[in-house]
C-alpha cells in the first residue's frame, strides 16, 4: 500500500511490518542541488541489514532548497539486485513493504520498512530501490536509488 499525505489509520496487512517501539530505524536525510533545470538528490541512503536483525524503518527528510517544489513521488524496488535504477516500476519487492510519502509538510517525508525475512543460509538478499520524484514544470528531478543488503532473519519469522 502506498499512501500520500494520508495520516488516518489504515487497516493492518498481515504482510506487512507492524511499527515496535523496539523496531531499529535508519534516518536519512535528502537534499537537493540544481544544475540548471536538472535538480539531482543528494544523501546516501545504501545500508546493510545485519543477519538477525527485526524489521527496520527506513524514514527519509527531504529538506528542499530548488525552490522547484520537489516532493516524492513513487517507489520503485526490487528484491535480488543491484541494478540502479531497479528494473521496472512499482514495489515488486517482497522485503519494502508499509511505502508512505508526506508532501504537505517541511521538510518533506517519506518511509518504508524493509521486512529483512529472507533466509540468511541463502545469503544476503540485494534490495534495490528508487525514489521517483516530482517538481515544477522546467525542471527535472533526478531519482535517488540505493541498494540495501538484507543479511535475512535467524529463527522464527513472524
Amino acid at each position: 500500500m502506498t499512501s500520500r499525505d494520508q495520516d488516518a489509520p489504515v487497516a493492518p496487512n498481515p504482510h506487512e511490518a507492524m511499527d515496535d517501539p523496539g523496531q531499529p530505524i535508519q534516518e536519512i536525510a535528502l537534499g537537493t542541488s540544481v544544475n540548471g533545470t536538472v535538480i539531482s538528490i543528494t544523501g546516501n541512503g545504501d545500508a546493510s541489514i545485519p543477519t538477525g536483525q527485526a524489521a527496520t524503518i527506513f524514514k527519509f527528510t527531504l529538506t528542499d532548497t530548488s525552490g522547484a517544489n520537489v516532493q516524492f513521488s513513487s517507489l520503485d524496488a526490487e528484491d535480488g539486485t543491484t541494478a540502479c535504477p531497479p528494473v521496472g516500476s512499482g514495489n515488486r519487492s517482497g522485503q519494502i513493504v508499509g511505502i508512505t510519502m508526506h508532501n504537505n509538510q517541511t521538510p518533506k517525508k517519506a518511509q518504508f520498512t524493509d521486512n529483512n525475512n529472507n533466509n540468511p543460509a541463502n545469503g544476503a538478499l540485494n534490495v534495490s530501490y528508487q525514489w521517483e520524484f516530482t517538481c515544477n514544470t522546467g525542471f527535472t528531478v533526478q531519482p535517488f536509488d540505493p541498494v540495501i543488503s538484507n543479511g535475512g532473519r535467524t529463527g522464527p519469522i513472524l
